[in-house]
């Protein structure tokens, strides 16, 4: 009977301390949703045709990026205009070229660094078609990957709209986006087979921006 009662007490022990953590992470995401969402308001930014407020989906889009915080990679995307839709289409592109551009610098700058070091045939006008087919490759495939969470948009001092969109794409799907690119852009190069080390560079995540 005692180890039943000792077993029963490290069971509530655990489910409750999970609790209590879960309640403390919580706390502090919405603490931070708050402290965020109050910048953006100050700079002047508010939501874009929507019935939500921007607490809302703000803490919605950080709930859902936490809950995977490996695979679920952050994309914003900025555009100046006039109209709505045509400034929300050019910031959401304005996020996908700039994930791509980033995709083409990692690949391109290491494997600059391994030809350099590795006394490879390959020249670094090889290299750099290489690069521009993958940039190009990865910018087609990886719109449709791109999942939208909202737009937030202001007044700027020329009389125009800035748009802000907050996105967000699955790293493993993004992945194989990249290698297929990849293979693309290795063609239309004529490189030979891509080393390991290169195939890994591109397995790798595309940094954020900075």
């Amino acid at each position: 009977m005692k180890r039943y009662f000792t077993y029963l007490f490290l069971i509530f022990a655990v489910l409750f301390g999970g609790i209590a953590t879960a309640g403390a992470q919580s706390k502090a995401l919405k603490k931070d949703v708050k402290k965020r969402v109050k910048e953006l308001k100050k700079e002047g930014w508010t939501m874009q045709a929507s019935a939500t407020t921007l607490d809302y989906a703000m803490l919605k889009y950080r709930t859902y990026m936490e809950e995977d915080e490996e695979n679920r990679i952050a994309l914003t995307g900025i555009a100046i205009g006039k109209n709505a839709k045509i400034g929300r289409e050019n910031a959401i592109m304005n996020g996908i070229t700039s994930y791509a551009s980033r995709a083409k610098a990692q690949v391109v700058g290491k494997m600059k660094a391994l030809m350099s070091s590795d006394a490879s045939n390959v020249s670094e006008e090889e290299i750099d078609k290489f690069g521009a087919a993958y940039e190009s490759g990865v910018n087609a495939k990886i719109g449709g990957l791109v999942k939208q969470h909202f737009v937030l948009v202001r007044e700027t001092e020329d009389g125009n709209k800035e748009f802000n969109v907050f996105m967000s794409i699955d790293e493993t799907k993004a992945k194989q986006a990249r290698e297929e690119a990849a293979a693309e852009a290795k063609r239309q190069a004529a490189l030979g087979e891509l080393s390991q080390q290169v195939e890994e560079f591109i397995g790798e995540p595309v940094p954020a921006e900075e």
